[in-house]
């Protein structure tokens, strides 16, 4: 006996947002649904700025020029005039370099930064972003550098 969808399947585990968007299949007969869920709004953290996480695009150790590059987006906020912390760490070493969010159609970006003078090894990146409206961090990517 063939199962049969009742509706879209959600997981769970996966926090909730709205509005959703189910979209059928196209093919004749019983059909099976997903469901599309937009991504979660940004929460306010305790200084009623909004809370935001960056994603860093781009990190990558530019072997020909010697320099590692870092670009970054901040999704869900559009707007000017933050900042964007780029932090490079590798044992006690640390270097911090900073570029200006730039609003975008849907996000904000960080203005690329190409940092120099790194030791070969292993290095972690996290960037920061701040404004008068948001805050937040991203993860931290590892970076082989040399």
């Amino acid at each position: 006996m063939a199962a049969t969808s009742s509706g879209p399947v959600i997981d769970p585990s996966v926090p909730s947002a709205s509005p959703t968007q189910t979209i059928a299949s196209a093919s004749p007969g019983p059909t099976a649904a997903s469901t599309v869920q937009a991504t979660p709004s940004p929460s306010s953290v305790a200084d009623g700025r909004t809370a935001v996480v960056p994603f860093i695009t781009t990190a990558d150790w530019d072997s020909s020029a010697k320099a590692l590059d870092v670009s970054a987006i901040v999704p869900n906020i559009i707007e000017t005039g933050g900042t964007c912390t780029v932090q490079l760490s590798s044992g006690a070493t640390s270097r911090t370099v900073t570029s200006s969010g730039v609003g975008a159609s849907s996000y904000t970006g960080c203005e690329a930064v190409t940092v120099k003078g790194l030791t070969a090894g292993s290095w972690q990146v996290r960037v920061r972003y701040s404004s008068a409206k948001s805050v937040g961090a991203s993860a931290v990517r590892t970076v082989q550098v040399g």
